[in-house]
């Protein structure tokens, strides 16, 4: 089952963050790491310049994005992740992917890599690094985006980065602008975004839209309220935003989770959940995630498992 469940009793078109609690990881580390890692580096080393990309200025916020990447790891899985600092000299060894690396810090020269490529080569999240007064994407490593890709959105502020922006939807972009003007520094917040999909691809950022779009129109015919449970995928992204203290640029992570639908649909209790969203989403949104073409069969999918 999905680890985390954004479903209520009806659609809700808030933003919906609440603080993320000190007792609870950052980054999370589950039993797909090893084979998360794994993608991610492969599409890294077939398209680097597709999945990772930076503007220059911004090496501090990196080195800040390193140090709490590592941090987190540590602090929550201690028997996995392994950080010595002797001043400015950092060994690091990560133990799930059996190798280390030693480095001193603040000196791009002695990593392989920029400091959020290389980090980001840690953790199954896409990194995001947004600065200045309109949260300008300035630097990421997106792998497994939902939809886009950095060759579209690096540079942009953040209201741009959404756009087209539906009706619906800018509220909740204009609540997301004000949060992250207001974010303090030590004062995380998290949020998670659904969908829903006819395949479980991890990597779905723009260069794959079109294959997306026509695997859907293949497996149309296929969607019925019989079978429909066992072809689509609820995914979910667990979004956090924090502050970084020195450059007061803002990390944006994303986790993404999935799961097939007949295994969700198990339980009563989120079957029932999931139809009173779906069939209070507005038309416009259900468009928008690109759900119309099977809502119906969906909806009658789920009615009848919520019993």
């Amino acid at each position: 089952m999905l680890p985390y469940f954004p479903f209520g009793q009806q659609f809700n078109d808030k933003m919906g963050t609440a603080p993320l609690p000190e007792s609870d990881r950052l980054v999370e580390v589950d039993e797909h790491y090893q084979a998360e890692i794994a993608l991610k580096r492969q599409l890294l080393t077939e398209l680097p310049g597709y999945y990772y990309q930076t503007l220059p200025g911004h090496e501090t916020a990196q080195w800040e994005v390193l140090e709490t990447v590592l941090q987190n790891l540590v602090r929550f899985a201690p028997d996995q992740f392994i950080l010595h600092q002797a001043g400015n000299r950092w060994h690091w060894i990560n133990q799930l992917l059996t190798e280390e690396q030693v480095f001193t810090f603040g000196d791009a020269a002695t990593l392989p890599l920029d400091p959020l490529d290389w980090v980001g080569r840690q953790v199954q999240e896409d990194l995001i690094l947004l600065t200045g007064t309109e949260a300008a994407l300035v630097a990421g490593q997106l792998c497994f985006g939902n939809g886009w890709c950095l060759d579209e959105k690096v540079g942009l502020p953040f209201w741009q980065i959404h756009a087209p922006i539906i009706p619906i939807v800018e509220p909740m972009m204009q609540a997301a602008q004000k949060l992250m003007e207001r974010l303090p520094v030590g004062r995380p917040v998290l949020r998670i975004n659904w969908s829903v999909k006819v395949t479980d691809q991890l990597d779905m950022t723009s260069r794959h839209t079109p294959a997306l779009d026509q695997l859907l129109a293949d497996r149309l015919p296929y969607l019925t309220p019989e079978t429909i449970g066992e072809h689509i995928y609820i995914r979910i992204e667990r979004q956090t935003l924090t502050r970084m203290p020195q450059s007061g640029a803002i990390l944006f992570g994303i986790h993404t989770h999935q799961n097939l639908l007949a295994h969700e649909a198990t339980d009563q209790a989120r079957a029932d959940r999931m139809a009173k969203v779906f069939s209070t989403t507005p038309r416009t949104m259900i468009d928008y995630k690109g759900m119309t073409a099977f809502l119906p069969a969906l909806l009658s999918y789920l009615n009848k498992h919520k019993q």
